[in-house]
């Protein structure tokens, strides 16, 4: 069997006052993590390259690390595709710098780890000021990554690349010469990528996400991403997804399983890489880098030893705003115990570009381990156009659509497989897969205080069973609000009534309408005053614009959250 895809009670409005004090707690200023894509000034320059001295990491024990990977196996626990080696070197004091005219400078080392497949670097006390951009590529410069700025650098200093193919790589850091002398950087250690660092890694009967199959599922295909799990030993791979909440305010919710995040510990969530759209372009053909994001806080999970007694989730934030280049898609959920009688998993199978299984049958209700009774949804995968898709490790964490196209499970583990006992004893095409449920993710059997259980955070507002997906959940409902002037409304998040405060520039105003996000009016009042109270509780949970309007033209807007 694969390892599993490795598991005081408050009022809703407590609930809403403490998770805007911890989001007011949490939150600062984030910017995208877009890399400049500028090429190397070193390669633009036409330096040659025989001078760079190199640093060597330690040793890679092989030997250990396919016994440890045996035993890690037989626990079930997340695969490692790289671990570790230490390696020690910064600008101060290794490398090579080139002076320019003008006073600025390039700062180049190599870095070797002997027998790697791939490396990633691991930086410590960064700082890459104003101007500055490191970059890393291979030795022949075909394989390129950055430039790295400082919005690379988590708040905690690290900074860690992509893979670079190959048992070496070249770090070049440009510093210009208004900030010289002001960058840091510090290596002190790297991964050495030992096994599933190259393409084509999935079996032969699974389906590309850009095949016919997944033409209905684009949306949700655009939410799915690949997770480069850091421990403290090495990386793993896995698959999460970006979820809606009832807030509709974007946040970067990513959910995945919990036996994929069980071994971190809190300085490795900064070093967490999250890659969107690494799918092929075409059905079988093509391929694509994705984007990347890097970093991310721990927000809950089941604490259930994956999977054990309990639903297997875990819940993590991103640290850094998703780019719209990205053009990410933000999940819908649905937590009632409805059985699919249809669907897809959407995964990354192996670390491989993005792949999609298809059930067709009802889904029936199962335990992962013996020891929660239904905590998961048992599926079977069936043949299509083009190929029988599976799951395998990788797709951990993977979301389960039901036919509304709502996540209402995350995979555990299972036992398909594109061959007969080709993944152990007992796996087939049409070995089960099971998948913790929604509705135990959301607060069943969680042993942990409730501000872990995920109905916590992506039902911050109201209480709902389900919750649609959509491309841009805190984008505007249908109006302008750029340069609008905002009436005070208290409380917002509103309860069964609110009162609305207009100020000297709406005092004009002679009527207020409420729409839904569909565009829709709830609710129509004549002003009478500038300052009125709305009744609002027969609205369903969601979002709303209130509108201030003056002879038939809107002067003034709020957006609320019921």
């Amino acid at each position: 069997m694969r390892p599993p895809s490795i598991l005081v009670a408050q009022s809703p409005n407590m609930r809403i006052r403490a998770l805007l004090l911890i989001s007011m707690l949490s939150s600062g200023t984030i910017s995208a993590q877009e890399t400049t894509g500028a090429i190397p000034l070193s390669q633009r320059l036409v330096l040659g390259a025989q001078e760079v001295p190199v640093v060597r990491a330690s040793a890679f024990d092989a030997e250990f690390a396919a016994n440890e990977d045996a035993e890690r196996e037989t626990a079930g626990k997340l695969p490692l595709y790289a671990r570790f080696v230490e390696v020690a070197a910064d600008v101060a004091n290794e490398g090579f710098w080139t002076e320019l005219p003008g006073g600025g400078r390039i700062w180049r080392l190599r870095v070797e780890s002997a027998g790697a497949m791939a490396t990633e670097l691991f930086f410590s006390d960064a700082h890459i000021p104003a101007g500055a951009q490191l970059h890393v590529y291979d030795a022949l410069g075909e394989q390129v990554l950055g430039g790295y700025t400082a919005a690379h650098v988590q708040p905690n200093g690290i900074l860690t690349t992509d893979m670079i193919l190959g048992e070496s790589c070249v770090i070049e850091y440009h510093e210009p010469a208004s900030v010289r002398g002001e960058g840091s950087l510090r290596l002190t250690r790297l991964l050495h990528a030992y096994r599933m660092a190259s393409m084509l890694k999935t079996g032969a009967c699974e389906v590309d996400v850009n095949c016919s199959e997944g033409s209905a599922w684009t949306d949700q295909r655009d939410a799915v991403v690949r997770i480069r799990i850091v421990i403290p030993t090495g990386a793993g791979f896995c698959t999460g997804t970006l979820m809606n909440n009832t807030a509709l305010d974007c946040k970067g919710y990513i959910l995945t399983a919990f036996h994929c995040t069980e071994e971190s510990v809190e300085g490795n969530y900064p070093a967490y890489q999250f890659r969107f759209n690494f799918q092929r372009t075409v059905c079988g053909t093509g391929s694509s880098t994705g984007n990347g994001l890097t970093g991310c806080v721990r927000r809950a999970g089941s604490q259930d030893q994956g999977g054990t007694y309990g639903s297997d989730y875990s819940l993590l934030e991103l640290t850094a705003a998703i780019p719209a280049a990205f053009y990410p898609y933000w999940a819908g959920w649905d937590v009632t115990a409805n059985a699919p009688a249809s669907g897809v998993c959407i995964h990354h199978p192996d670390s491989d570009v993005k792949k999609i299984s298809t059930f067709s049958s009802t889904a029936s209700s199962a335990t992962w381990a013996g020891f929660t009774n239904g905590s998961h949804w048992r599926v079977v995968w069936v043949a299509t156009a083009n190929g029988h898709g599976v799951t395998e490790p990788g797709s951990s964490g993977a979301p389960l659509f039901n036919p509304n196209k709502r996540v209402v499970g995350t995979l555990t583990g299972g036992s398909s497989c594109c061959t007969t006992n080709g993944c152990g004893s007992g796996t087939s095409l049409t070995g089960p897969d099971l998948f913790g449920k929604m509705g135990y993710h959301w607060w069943e059997n969680n042993p942990n205080p409730t501000e872990e259980e995920l109905h916590w955070w992506l039902a911050p507002v109201g209480n709902p069973t389900f919750q649609n997906g959509s491309r841009n959940p805190c984008g505007p409902i249908g109006v302008e609000e750029v340069g609008m002037v905002a009436p005070e409304v208290f409380p917002n998040p509103v309860q069964d009534a609110f009162t609305v405060v207009l100020p000297d520039e709406l005092i004009s105003a002679d009527l207020v309408r409420v729409i839904d996000l569909a565009g829709r009016a709830v609710h129509e009042e004549r002003v009478g005053g500038p300052r009125f109270t709305i009744r609002s509780r027969d609205w369903s949970a969601g979002c709303y614009m209130l509108c201030v309007l003056e002879q038939g033209r809107m002067i003034g807007s709020a957006r609320l959250i019921r």
